[in-house]
């Protein structure tokens, strides 16, 4: 130790910069030095870079200025324990191909170490055992495993050093995690270790994950991906399999792929977990929507398969809203960052263990008010959730009095033709999917984040069946276009409606009032509308639209009104087969970019598919995270082109001391579960 505490002296004395390792007579199983080849400068074949930073400040250096392509980065801090790893990182100096992380921060009094092919070996196999079999492209990630380094700049040599993995106890209780880069990017699994470490708990945590991957694929025993995650399965048990879908994933694949799922992970033994990912629209005006989009899905898919979730998304809309100089988004503002990493890491500790992370000694290296910040609104969202907007009321005041809405959940059929892409309200069986009538209508004009079906046809009719004879007082429906995806413009449109108690003999149709149209980007929204001052009787609502084009784009139809109960219900079945949807179901994707997968966020990439309707210009071309396009792979001649992770993780020297404090109440806290609504 003496030894130890002399050299370091030494080392100052000299001017040299070197960051050393905790005093320790402690040996380590690897053990290694190299030669350094330079020091600020761009890499090359075979280099070993040492990128100082002997400021009292963050040092934020750029993929471009230092050519870091082809290298990997390890990033130390001022104690000399590695915090960071990846690399990589894709310049983005046209503006178009890039990677989601452009820059890489070197902490105060730390270093950073780049490395490339032909460096020494050594260097490698540092690396892939701090990444704990985390996969990661085009970026760096969070890692607490335990390794250290110092560099002397007299002598050229950066020394590493580490212990080699040793098995997890019996107790450790093991997580896959199944998803893409939602999941794997900045680490998340890595930080929710490192919290559950210094709380006491022993977890181990395993990828299923790919880029841009959507659950279906995992679904799916023919695909790479369903073949993994099988095998995956059949090689270990684990206590939990959290599942993660992509950005425009549709709710009705997102339900049928965790049906197909569940048995699997069933079978292992295990418990399934949803993960509610996050939206990237900061757009105070649709936020909400967009965040409430995933709030939608995951929460229908928990109340479905009876699931347990764990609500980032929410989490990420309150701290926007109440801390908003916590920057959430990496640089391409798509993926999240370091701090966003640490928000989702903390939900999930509350929603899947029960552990409260507030006062949690691991910070991920975050200034302690900002980890505190986190915390608190991890926690306060995981127990008590978001207030949400209400959509599919049950009920509408109109006029003073209050109405039933009669078609929520009812059953109708179309007469307009099936389109078969993405976006269709069209099921296997050839009956309606049910979107038009299950309650989730869009609340901003985009007409693409999936409460929205479509049939083909300038003259279309939807008949709902509202079960018995009612007295109707209102009709409520909307209506989408999108020049760029081929869909007429709503202002163009007219809407009537008819009624009729045999569904055969329909009264005179009455017109909608159309309201003004909506504007999101190229979506535009028209809300149509029928007040009666006279209540209609009517067991069948029948809606006819017109519209200029043949892609008909419509989220839902409501009919308010009151049971008419002095009328016979005894009436005759209509002449058409009325099917009731098993449950109502939504479709949203994303398209394919033309950049590489391994620099493409996932919420970009929908699996086979490209665009949609138009018969000269198709959708599903470009989109953000909530700003899907369409897809219908069987009308090539009619559209442009085809539905086209020996010691566990480092969590830092203080947090062992900590955790050993802490480790009864937490591991009691370990089966404590919560649905967060």
């Amino acid at each position: 130790m003496k030894k130890k505490i002399a050299f370091i002296l030494a080392s100052v004395l000299l001017g040299t910069t070197l960051c050393a390792f905790p005093v320790s007579a402690e040996s380590y199983d690897v053990d290694f030095t190299c030669n350094i080849t330079g020091y600020d400068q761009k890499t090359s074949s075979g280099c070993v870079v040492v990128y100082p930073n002997n400021t009292d400040s963050t040092r934020v250096i750029g993929s471009s200025e230092y050519a870091f392509r082809y290298a990997k980065l390890l990033i130390f801090d001022k104690n000399g324990t590695l915090i960071e790893a990846g690399g990589d990182l894709l310049a983005n100096e046209n503006g178009v191909y890039g990677s989601p992380q452009l820059t890489v921060k070197i902490p105060a009094g730390g270093f950073m170490v780049a490395y490339t092919s032909g460096a020494p070996s050594g260097l490698s196999q540092c690396y892939t055992t701090a990444m704990e079999g985390a996969m990661l492209y085009n970026a760096t990630m969070s890692v607490i495993y335990p390794v250290h380094g110092e560099y002397n700049k007299s002598t050229n040599k950066l020394r590493i050093a580490y212990d080699n993995p040793v098995a997890p106890s019996k107790d450790a209780i093991k997580f896959l995690f199944v998803g893409n880069s939602t999941t794997y990017f900045n680490g998340i699994p890595i930080k929710f270790k490192g919290l559950c470490q210094a709380a006491g708990v022993e977890v181990v945590v395993d990828y299923c994950t790919d880029g841009s991957a959507f659950l279906q694929e995992f679904a799916d025993p023919s695909h790479t991906r369903g073949k993994k995650f099988r095998s995956m399965l059949n090689a270990k048990k684990y206590d939990y399999v959290v599942l993660q879908d992509a950005a425009g994933a549709a709710y009705n694949k997102m339900e049928e792929s965790v049906g197909i799922m569940l048995p699997l992970i069933e079978a292992n033994g295990a418990t399934a977990l949803l993960y509610m990912r996050y939206s990237n629209d900061l757009d105070a005006s649709t936020r909400v929507n967009s965040f409430y989009k995933h709030y939608r899905n995951y929460s229908r898919l928990a109340d479905k398969y009876d699931l347990e979730y764990s609500p980032v998304a929410s989490a990420f809309l309150k701290c926007i809203e109440t801390a908003p100089s916590i920057n959430l988004f990496a640089d391409d503002g798509g993926h999240h960052s370091w701090e966003g990493s640490y928000l989702a890491a903390c939900t999930w500790l509350y929603s899947y263990l029960g552990i409260d992370p507030r006062g949690n000694a691991y910070t991920a290296n975050l200034p302690s008010s900002t980890a505190t910040t986190l915390q608190n609104i991890a926690y306060d969202i995981a127990k008590n959730g978001y207030p949400y907007p209400e959509e599919g009321s049950a009920n509408k005041v109109i006029d003073g009095v209050k109405y039933d809405n009669l078609s929520l959940k009812k059953p109708y059929t179309s007469d307009g033709a099936t389109y078969s892409g993405d976006w269709t309200d069209t099921g296997a069986d050839g009956k309606p999917l049910g979107k038009f009538t299950d309650g989730y209508g869009t609340l901003t004009a985009a007409g693409s984040v999936g409460e929205c079906g479509c049939y083909k046809g300038q003259n279309v009719n939807i008949t709902i069946d509202l079960g018995k004879v009612t007295s109707v007082k209102q009709v409520t429906t909307d209506l989408f276009g999108n020049s760029d995806w081929g869909i007429p413009s709503p202002a163009d449109a007219g809407v009537k409606v008819s009624f009729s108690n045999d569904g055969k003999n329909f009264a005179e149709a009455k017109a909608l009032t159309g309201g003004s149209v909506s504007k999101s980007d190229s979506w535009e929204k028209r809300d149509f509308t029928v007040t009666f001052s006279e209540m209609q009787e009517a067991r069948y609502v029948r809606v006819e639209y017109t519209i200029t084009g043949k892609f008909l784009w419509v989220s839902e139809i409501s009919v308010f009104g009151k049971d008419a109960s002095t009328v016979s219900p005894d009436v005759s079945e209509p002449d058409t087969d009325v099917s009731v949807p098993e449950e109502s179901k939504e479709d949203t994707s994303v398209p394919e970019e033309s950049v590489p997968e391994e620099s493409v966020p996932e919420e970009s990439v929908a699996p086979n598919e490209s665009i949609a309707p138009n018969e000269s210009v198709a959708p599903n071309e470009s989109a953000s995270d909530d700003e899907s396009t369409p897809a219908d792979v069987s009308e090539k001649s009619e559209a442009a082109s085809a539905d086209t992770d020996k010691k566990g993780g480092s969590t830092g020297w203080i947090i062992a001391a900590v955790g050993a404090v802490v480790a009864v109440a937490a591991v009691a806290a370990v089966v404590i579960f919560r649905k967060k609504k």
